[in-house]
């Protein structure tokens, strides 16, 4: 509507610029702001090339050129305005070349307002052409017009001056955007030119005042007075002009300036993750000679400036000094030294480490600045980089020393409330908790003893001991402050309605007039102390229980635990209340649970239930064991990481190997008490001999059973959706080979190794229920995982579901059983189903053969009879088998007959017939054609020798009255692989192996079979001449091989001296 007005609009304000005399300032200004209207209501019609828009731009960029050019501020800040708003429509329209040069000249302007136009006109500026902008900056450095101080910019750039003016300015708008612009210019270029920016940030980080305190006064008189000294001894006196006097001379960067630098310094850090190489030292210092610069080789410059943040007097300074420094630790702490193998280059810093924590752990630091520090230090003590222990006790001195401010009173300090000391205070426990974690990871497994005696070069060098033995001695009271401090978090969890179960003095380390900060504080340090306490529980609470207390139905009876330490009441209230808080956080739904804090309660779970005795407590409920499973479902759907889904089959397993000891109690509690009738809640619940009863029904809901395979079929449709046949009825489902991680493959194979044992949960009827289910799982996935043509297969996952289906074909608990023909058919049902579903389907390429081979020749073996009463079955099998042989890929073709030869010993004559009758004479005609076409590599010579192997299997097997015909057809083969006296030296590596294994075959069925052999080599004159001429060869050859050492082994001895002396020497040697 307003568009026709655009231009005539234009026209008058330029008009009106270049009439209205400069002295009318307001009106100067107004049409400025009707510009910037006009500029907004055009937009990015200003890139275009019509000749109106093209008339519209040059008319607005003489409108600016004018207004640049008035000698009022405020009407230059419109100028500006009107530019930004001109490069945020038409960037390639506007000379930066002008622009940039002029926005640093009004960076000295002494007027607010207009400061505040160019610092935002850079803002936008830097995050489009930020490279731009600083190059013709730095032009002016070195302009002669620039030396004399018109755009005050120097060597440092534009950089160098926003944050000369970061101390100078004092409009909060203002430092925000210069903030801004600088990291801009940061993200954008501080990766392609570190040093310049490291230079940058270390001067303002080290620079101080001239009279900052009595050190530098100290040391500026030395100087002088040696300079006066020198001054004397010098005959030849040198006139100079007395220097000017500096009347505003520079100020040193203020604090919040050095804090924002510090902040810049953990932004590049970030900046570089996007490249591997700026954290690895040898390709760093090769792409060096490329005039690359890479991070990891600026590590000394990173490390000086956190460490002068870290010990600078400001206590925001030291706060972001401590930070950068736990980032450089995180960062750097697993990058190798080159030049010494094993170690890492930040040992050499250690002694910079420990300096820069201990200032805050004095008496006089600030809570923030103490709780810092102890983050610090646990990321540094757990991060490995000190290998000796005499070093690490620099810094674990440092957390020893804060253990004494937890028995203090809730308010050590009036200069700080209750929440500072709260903080603190767990702070302190976060890192011990942190410490501790990572101290019982890096211990061996093979126990404490071991551990301590470890004289291994890569574990710590101090007489075998290890992180753990510093904090074994300090694990009383932490595990006891660890245990108040969940406590104090479970009840200040408890919704708003239950506020009133608060104890009215407080907690353990919370005061009531601070509560609601308080929890701010709880939140943040509970998943360590969680964890750490679970694993201390683990390690060793559980395991001192109380003599005198009474024993509990399905706990193990500990013979050696010492008296009057821990109840048991005691520690099962410290069991509940981890396993609360755990259940608590991961089913919260008002506040969302970060991955890391559900990996650490499924962690802290898994390790309480890896003690038999906290897996008998909850099985008292076990209740308690299907809501567990129905939350781990739960935390399944909401978290789709990979360590969570491991995590959550970890504690799978500890619940499934519960119910199996609980099962396992019921039946020693009936066979010692065959009278007694166990609760009819948990007979119902888990009866004995397992869930199904004689009916075989599993109840959704009441079965642990079934909550476990919804988790495992969740996981195993999540990671291969062609599992789920509702994704495929869709449409929407695209098939692809399956290209798992080594994280993935191991989940899989946990859901495997859990699935294999869901039948021992139940009874013979349930286990028919469910196993049908099972096997459907186990050989879809296996289905899955090994595609024909793939180069990739899931080595770990197809291995653990064979030997899955081996485990189940191989029970014995239906024999004699009347289910026992139901799993018969459940047998020959899943053979059937994996060799119908490996051919092609659709898109589906079929089943890798050699994979398909393994599976049908476990469920030969491992169920015989109930395959071979059913021939359409036998003939599917050998069906695969006469596949594979047939197949034109070499190594299918091996593993076919080395998988006969197995499956041939295994069965017995009867059974394994059908496999003889189709595939013998296969391997004979092999073995026939190789007479004839010797092999030409190392596979055919493989397959050929398995060919030679399996026969020679059959001849044993054979019947007696049938053996003599076999050998007739075998032995004329294997001397026809035989070399004479001519061609065997001319003859090729793969022709002497060949020769080789075949005179050892012969020579082998000779003394096995005499009478057979006997009477085939004297009716073949021809055989028997071959076989001799090939021994007597054999024998000659063997005969001069043993001369030529004896030889060699003669020559190798000293020759005997041609001066012999009087006296022997022999004794002394």
């Amino acid at each position: 509507m307003f568009r026709g007005y655009v231009e005539p609009t234009l026209s008058l304000v330029l008009q009106l610029l270049l009439t209205v005399p400069p002295s009318s300032v307001d009106v100067h200004q107004c049409l400025g702001k009707c510009l910037s209207a006009l500029i907004t209501s055009i937009g990015p019609e200003l890139q275009g090339n019509s000749g109106s828009i093209a008339t519209a731009r040059l008319s607005c960029l003489v409108c600016c050129a004018v207004m640049q050019d008035h000698s009022d501020s405020l009407v230059q800040a419109e100028a500006v305005s009107c530019l930004q708003q001109l490069h945020m429509f038409a960037p390639r329209h506007v000379n930066l070349g002008t622009l940039v040069p002029h926005l640093c000249e009004k960076l000295n302007s002494p007027h607010l307002l207009l400061r505040r136009a160019v610092v935002a006109c850079l803002r936008q500026l830097v995050t489009r052409e930020a490279k731009e902008v600083r190059d013709h900056a730095l032009a002016l450095a070195g302009d002669e017009v620039g030396k004399e101080g018109k755009y005050g910019i120097t060597e440092s750039g534009i950089e160098g001056r926003l944050f000369a003016m970061c101390d100078t300015e004092v409009d909060g708008k203002m430092i925000s955007d210069i903030q801004d612009t600088l990291v801009g210019m940061l993200q954008t270029l501080a990766t392609k030119d570190l040093t310049r920016w490291l230079n940058l940030l270390r001067e303002i980080l080290s620079s101080t005042d001239s009279s900052s305190g009595p050190m530098d006064e100290s040391v500026t008189s030395k100087v002088e007075e040696e300079d006066d000294d020198e001054e004397d001894n010098n005959d030849a006196v040198e006139f100079k002009a007395p220097d000017v006097d500096v009347t505003h001379p520079s100020v040193a960067p203020r604090w919040p300036t050095r804090v924002f630098a510090t902040e810049c310094l953990r932004k590049i850090i970030v900046a570089c993750e996007e490249d591997p190489i700026h954290f690895d030292l040898e390709q760093a210092r090769n792409a060096k000679k490329q005039k690359a610069d890479y991070l990891v080789l600026h590590v000394s410059e990173l490390v000086r400036m956190a460490f002068i943040a870290a010990t600078s007097d400001s206590n925001q300074l030291r706060l972001a000094g401590l930070a950068a420094l736990q980032d450089i630790i995180i960062k750097f702490c697993a990058v190798p030294e080159p030049e010494f193998p094993g170690h890492v280059i930040l040992e050499q810093f250690q002694a910079q480490v420990s300096a820069a924590l201990r200032p805050a752990f004095s008496t006089e630091t600030p809570s923030d600045v103490t709780a810092a520090a102890c983050d610090v230090c646990s990321t540094w003590i757990g991060s490995g980089v000190a290998r000796d222990l005499n070093d690490l006790r620099r810094v674990h001195q440092l957390l020893v020393s804060s253990l004494g401010k937890l028995s203090s009173g809730k308010s050590q300090c009036a200069l700080y409330n209750e929440a500072a000391s709260t903080m603190e205070k767990l702070a302190v426990l976060r890192a011990w908790a942190e410490v501790y974690i990572v101290a019982v990871s890096h211990a061996d497994p093979g126990g404490k003893e071991e551990l301590i005696r470890s004289t291994d070069e890569d574990e710590f060098d101090n007489s075998g001991e290890s992180l753990l033995t510093l904090v074994q001695s300090e694990l009383p009271t932490l595990s006891q402050n660890w245990f108040y401090a969940l406590k104090d978090h479970a009840l200040l969890s408890l919704p708003q309605e239950y506020s009133n179960q608060l104890p009215a003095e407080g907690g353990a380390f919370y005061h009531v007039d601070t509560l609601d900060s308080a929890r701010a504080h709880y939140r943040k340090s509970w998943p360590s102390i969680l964890h750490a306490l679970a694993i201390w529980l683990k390690e060793a609470g559980f395991a001192k229980l109380n003599k005198g207390a009474n024993h509990v139905a399905g706990e193990p009876t500990l013979s050696d635990t010492p008296a009057n330490l821990y109840s048991e009441e005691a520690n099962a209230e410290r069991l509940y209340l981890i396993i609360g808080i755990c259940v608590e956080a991961m089913c919260n739904t008002t506040v969302p649970l970060p991955e890391s804090t559900a990996e650490v309660c499924l962690h802290a779970i898994h390790a309480l239930l890896e003690s038999a005795w906290a897996r008998a407590q909850v099985a008292k409920d076990p209740v308690l064991y299907k809501e567990l499973l129905n939350v781990m479902n739960r935390v399944f759907l909401s978290h789709p990481g990979v360590k969570v889904h491991l995590a959550v089959m970890d504690v799978v397993k500890c619940v499934v190997i519960a119910a199996q000891e609980y099962l396992d109690f019921l039946k020693q509690t009936e066979e010692s008490k065959p009278d007694a009738d166990p609760p009819k809640d948990k007979r119902a619940l888990l009866p004995l001999g397992g869930e199904g009863s004689e009916t075989g029904e599993i109840i959704p809901g009441q079965s642990i059973v079934y909550a476990t395979l919804e988790v495992c079929v969740g996981v195993m449709s999540r990671r291969v959706p062609a599992l789920n046949p509702s994704a495929q009825a869709t449409g929407f489902h695209v098939r692809s080979s399956p290209q798992l991680t080594d994280e993935v493959c191991l989940l899989l194979s946990n859901v495997v190794d859990v699935l294999t044992e869901m039948p021992s949960l139940c009874s013979v009827a349930g286990s028919l229920s469910v196993l049908p289910t099972v096997f459907h799982l186990l050989l879809g996935l296996l289905r899955e995982m090994a595609p024909r043509g793939s180069d990739k297969h899931s080595t770990a996952v197809v291995t653990s579901c064979i030997n899955s289906v081996r485990a189940l074909l191989s029970s014995t608990r239906y024999d004699g059983d009347k289910k026992l023909p139901d799993w018969h058919r459940l047998i020959k049902s899943s053979l059937a189903t994996i060799i119908n579903r490996a051919s092609p389907e659709g898109d589906y390429p079929g089943m890798d053969e050699t994979t398909l081979l393994y599976v049908v020749t476990v469920m030969v073996m491992c169920a015989p009879k109930v395959v071979g009463q059913h021939a359409p079955l036998v003939q599917s099998a050998i069906r695969v088998f006469l596949d594979c042989w047939q197949s034109p890929n070499i190594p299918v073709r091996l593993k076919c007959c080395q998988l006969f030869t197995t499956l041939i010993s295994k069965l017995s004559a009867e059974d394994a017939m059908p496999y003889i009758h189709v595939l013998a004479p296969k391997i004979v005609q092999y073995m026939y054609g190789c007479t004839a076409q010797h092999p030409t590599s190392d596979l055919e010579k493989d397959l050929l020798l398995a060919c030679v192997n399996t026969f020679e299997m059959l001849a044993g097997i054979a019947e007696e009255s049938k053996r003599i015909t076999l050998l007739t057809v075998f032995l004329p083969i294997l001397v026809s692989y035989l070399l004479d006296e001519k061609t065997l030296p001319s003859a090729s590596r793969l022709h002497r192996k060949i020769h080789e294994e075949s005179l050892s075959h012969l020579m082998k069925i000779g003394p096995q079979f005499p009478a057979q052999f006997r009477a085939i080599m004297s009716s073949q004159g021809e055989l028997k001449s071959r076989l001799e001429a090939a021994i007597k060869l054999n024998e000659e050859m063997k005969s001069a091989l043993l001369k030529a050492q004896e030889k060699a082994k003669a020559a190798a001895q000293p020759v005997k001296p041609s001066i012999t002396l009087k006296t022997n020497f022999g004794s002394f040697a």
